[in-house]
């Protein structure tokens, strides 16, 4: 098997803005795996909360080379690659590949019944009260019925409740991106149950969410940056009530599976989750999604463009891939 690979950037149509960061563009990875006549597609960015940098991925693309060229299985990626954000992309790209070669569906390969579509959120980038109102407003004027507000450590129940003022019976996640400590998750967490917040998402530092064994509040906790892959799990079960699965962190569908049905067998609830893709991206991410409880796939609805073939949004839904974009 043959490696291509190509960094491009992907704008947004605004700034999008959490507690640690801001940006304009998606910094996005396109892999091509060839073999003969046949061709599968990935994608995947960076992981810059655990330091990995452009020059990392662009690194370990280059030396996924020469692991391709002895034909590994998708199994053994896991064990030759080490980036997880470069063996997402291969992953990926390799289930594209068998299908268009077998001539078989990712549904089919995966014995994972095809859905339609899927509810999903839309995200609320970090600004003043007003802006982040007036987001709420036109994400629930299209249908958007769960939105996810992100949340620094300042102005938390102030900026929830003016936003549920303004969209009345919407549902709330509100991620913290690891900017909070326990004290604000205890003085908040009853107001924000109270406004309408279904789930809380990584409000501790990675490194430093041990407190979380000894918390139990009325809103779910769901583990982001602290969920990383299946190792994780029995740690997190004793912290969070709830995971999500990034493809970049887990390291493919391949593992992205196996940790989501972990999870589930545990009675955890399950969001799948996405770090800025563009449909290609978020077209494998759609199959765990069929198994999750919060759908955080909204990467392509927040960009100026987006790829061939992309995936539709309608009505605070994302309608399921066709076959000449992924796994067809």
């Amino acid at each position: 098997m043959e490696l291509l690979y190509a960094y491009q950037e992907w704008p947004y149509r605004e700034t999008f803005r959490i507690s640690r960061s801001s940006r304009a563009n998606s910094s996005l990875f396109l892999a091509i795996v060839r073999d003969g006549d046949f061709i599968g597609r990935g994608e995947c960015s960076y992981l810059e909360q655990y330091g990995h940098t452009r020059e990392d991925v662009l690194a370990g693309l280059e030396a996924a080379r020469d692991v391709l060229s002895d034909n590994p299985s998708r199994q053994e990626i896991a064990k030759l690659i080490p980036n997880s954000s470069v063996r997402n992309a291969i992953d990926c790209a390799m289930w594209d590949l068998e299908c268009r070669r077998s001539g078989q569906s990712v549904w089919d390969r995966s014995g994972i019944a095809r859905q339609e579509s899927i509810e999903v959120d839309l995200t609320i980038s970090v600004n003043p009260i007003p802006k982040m109102c007036a987001d709420a407003r036109q994400a629930a004027e299209l249908g958007y019925r769960i939105l996810k507000l992100k949340a620094d450590k300042d102005q938390v129940v102030e900026r929830v409740s003016a936003i549920a003022a303004a969209v009345p019976g919407a549902k709330f996640v509100v991620d913290a991106n690891e900017a909070w400590d326990l004290n604000s998750l205890e003085r908040s967490a009853d107001a924000l149950h109270s406004l309408g917040v279904v789930l809380i998402e990584q409000p501790l530092h990675h490194q430093r969410d041990e407190a979380l064994a000894d918390y139990r509040g009325p809103i779910p906790v769901c583990a982001d940056e602290s969920c990383r892959g299946i190792a994780d799990l029995d740690t997190l079960a004793e912290r969070y009530q709830a995971i999500n699965i990034k493809l970049d962190k887990a390291g493919g569908l391949t593992p992205g599976l196996e940790l989501a049905r972990a999870a589930k067998a545990r009675g955890m609830g399950l969001m799948i989750g996405c770090s800025g893709p563009t449909s290609l991206g978020v077209a494998p991410a759609y199959v765990i999604a069929t198994m999750a409880d919060f759908v955080d796939l909204d990467g392509p609805a927040l960009m100026i463009d987006d790829r061939a073939g992309a995936m539709r949004y309608a009505g605070g839904r994302l309608f399921c891939f066709g076959s000449d974009l992924w796994g067809g």
